[in-house]
């Protein structure tokens, strides 16, 4: 109901904007941070967002060279890979706050819906220093969109069909904001019901499996989440703001794996508070910025034996999850001389994971509380213009607070020692350094190396996976060095490309492996080990070519590999790793101003899907339509067929994805 409540509100005081009288005095945009260092990567801005339709992190992603997706698994979460590196070592960051799970890092980007956000920046390997610990293969970093005028209103109405026309889900995002001389606020509203989502024609279940034809077994899901932004310029050059962000996701049942094996596995709830305050202030020769924040995630993933205990409501274990991160930030820059810049960075974090067995009577199953301090420091100098010297480095402190587990007091009392987990502090050190030559305007050659490390997570360590695994809280950290020659620029006036060449060689890179089962030696568990060393290493390219004024033209490519060396399990292969990736479009503007017709195809090659070489994915290809009519100022109209060929595909094995769809959008903007 308060959900409901909202959208309507805020639906009519958009529909009461777009029936004002335009042409009203807006004030110009108040610059923060302007001095503050230009940050490499590949940025997604909300205009590109807004082409395709896309309506969270996930679909934003799946353009970007480098970048692989996931889809599916037991526990039915949108994940994603930079480069080799898994999401759980790729923080998401939102206006400086990392959104992914205290306990095992990770989130579910299909949650994280992207209707309030301006940009989003995707950086690989070479990445800031200054925004706390991790990022051991680069970050994800999104910036929350503020009013620009004096009033403001957006209005985005989708609707998704499958193949046979029946409707598959609804997408709602509703703002209203406002900026005057020393004061702002927006609000934003996005709620979205996914009833179902239909199977390619293609697909035949096997003997055994549970999954038939049609419509994808438990696809239905529901999204709500609402930001609030009010903020304060009272002098040139400071902003002051404050967020709160609550999403709530209810997944329902994880679609089962389409084979005779599978697993049956529900999200009873999962919701997400946040509070922060942020503070910027830039001056001629320094800036400085301040952020105070606390998060707090509350979950539930129950497991059921069968279908029938699925309609009787009677699971065989339920884990709830409550978890809270808190911390601040302080950014500081100074211009020590016109060609010299020092900036510097102090973090503090806390997070905090209690994990309880419901169907234990809420018994206490583990309890992990630990701090995390994080320094940073970087230089920058300009030796002449068109030349930047950047060198930085890090400091990180893992410092537990409070630990203690079901499973370790049983193997303490028991006198099982592989069981018992001792608390140990933890430092890591980083570096990069970076050479960035514009040696023609807006054309510019770079020569990255970064040196970065993470620590493991609280699941990767401590885990036992409802008594699958095996913890090891000696668990190393994974440390990677990157290097990158790159070139960034505009040819002619009409071409624009970014390319790169990588290799990144990872020592301690961690893996799975079966060990015997000390309380029982009859059977193997999961251990999380080092690996020796892994290497990645490819070719990146993302071009746009501007025909005319008509015609433009775009394609993105990855061509990647990788070595293993020594593998401590024997590992012959990185999964879900594609050697080839590319993503094409057209866009043709007819009547520039007021219609856009754009197809875009996907290709992703062969993907592995065992460590050993025995099973695999096969390539695929598919053909997408995205129609634009502009019918004025104020409204428009988009239209969309998503896999026109109704080609069957994974991202993850036995997982299969939805067939042909269509929709339609209605977007009013003030």
């Amino acid at each position: 109901m308060f959900k409901k409540v909202i959208t309507v509100f805020l639906l009519l005081f958009s529909l009461s904007a777009f029936a004002q009288e335009p042409g009203q005095v807006e004030l110009d945009e108040v610059e923060v941070s302007a001095r503050r260092q230009k940050q490499t990567g590949t940025e997604i801005t909300g205009g590109d967002m807004e082409k395709t339709g896309v309506q969270d992190l996930y679909q934003a992603l799946n353009r970007v060279p480098g970048v692989e997706l996931s889809d599916g698994g037991s526990r039915g979460e949108s994940s994603f890979s930079i480069r080799g590196f898994d999401s759980s070592y790729i923080p998401v960051i939102v206006d400086g706050i990392s959104v992914t799970s205290p306990f095992n890092g990770r989130g579910d980007s299909g949650s994280l819906l992207t209707g309030d956000m301006d940009s989003i920046l995707i950086q690989k390997g070479y990445s800031s220093m200054l925004t706390g610990s991790g990022g051991i293969g680069g970050a994800v970093m999104l910036t929350a969109s503020k009013p620009k005028k004096v009033f403001e209103a957006y209005l985005k109405a989708t609707t998704e069909f499958d193949d046979r026309f029946g409707l598959a889900s609804t997408n709602f995002i509703t703002s209203v904001g406002s900026k005057l001389e020393k004061v702002y606020f927006k609000a934003t509203v996005q709620d979205r019901d996914v009833d179902h989502f239909r199977l390619p024609s293609g697909y035949v279940p096997m003997q055994g499996s549970v999954q038939d034809k049609g419509n994808r077994l438990f696809s239905d899901r529901s999204d709500f989440k609402t930001t609030l932004i009010a903020g304060t310029t009272p002098l040139d050059g400071l902003d002051i703001w404050a967020t709160y962000i609550y999403q709530k996701s209810d997944r329902g049942m994880n679609p089962p794996e389409v084979s005779p094996v599978y697993s049956l596995l529900g999200w009873d709830y999962w919701n997400h508070h946040s509070v922060s305050l942020h503070g910027e202030y830039d001056s001629d020769r320094w800036d400085v910025s301040f952020l105070a924040f606390y998060d707090t995630y509350d979950n539930s993933l129950s497991s059921y034996s069968s279908f029938m205990h699925i309609d009787y409501d009677r699971p065989n274990r339920i884990n709830q999850y409550d978890e809270y991160a808190a911390g601040m930030r302080v950014n500081a820059g100074y211009d020590l001389a016109m060609q010299h810049t020092l900036r510097g960075s102090f973090s503090f974090r806390q997070d905090d994971h209690w994990g309880y067995r419901a169907d234990l009577f809420n018994k206490d199953d583990i309890h992990v509380k630990e701090n995390k301090i994080s320094l940073g420091l970087e230089y920058e100098y300009r030796p002449f213009k068109k030349l930047r010297l950047v060198a930085s480095g890090g400091f990180d402190s893992l410092l537990p607070d409070q630990y203690w587990s079901r499973a370790g007091a049983f193997a303490e009392y028991m006198g099982v020692a592989s069981y018992v987990v001792e608390k140990k502090e933890r430092w890591l050190l980083a570096a990069q350094a970076g050479v960035f030559f514009e040696f023609i305007d807006n054309n510019e050659l770079r020569l990255t190396y970064a040196r970065r490390n993470q620590f493991p997570t609280m699941n990767d360590r401590y885990s036992t996976t409802f008594g699958d695994s095996m913890p090891n809280p000696n668990l190393k950290p994974e440390v990677a060095d990157h290097v990158e020659l790159g070139y960034k620029g505009t040819l002619f006036d009409m071409l624009l490309i970014d390319a790169s060449l990588y290799y990144s060689y990872v020592n301690d890179k961690m893996a799975l492996i079966k060990v015997l089962d000390p309380f029982s030696s009859s059977h193997s568990v999961d251990f999380m080990t080092n690996l020796d060393a892994v290497s990645f290493y490819g070719f990146e390219l993302s071009s746009t070519l501007f025909l005319s004024r008509y015609l433009e033209m775009g394609v993105n490519l990855s061509l990647s590999d990788y070595s293993i060396n020594e593998s401590l399990a024997r590992a012959r292969t990185v999964t879900y790793y594609p050697k080839i990736t590319v993503n094409g479009y057209v866009e043709i503007m007819p009547w520039e101003d007021y219609i856009s017709v754009m197809p875009v195809v996907e290709y992703r090659g062969k993907r592995w899907t065992d460590i050993y070489e025995t099973r695999y994915l096969d390539p695929y290809f598919l053909l997408h339509l995205y129609v634009s009519f502009n019918v004025c100022d104020y409204f428009k109209i988009d239209l969309a067929v998503r896999n026109i060929t109704d080609e069957l595909y994974e991202l993850r094995e036995g997982y299969p994805l939805a067939g042909r769809t269509y929709s339609i959008s209605a977007t009013v903007k003030y």
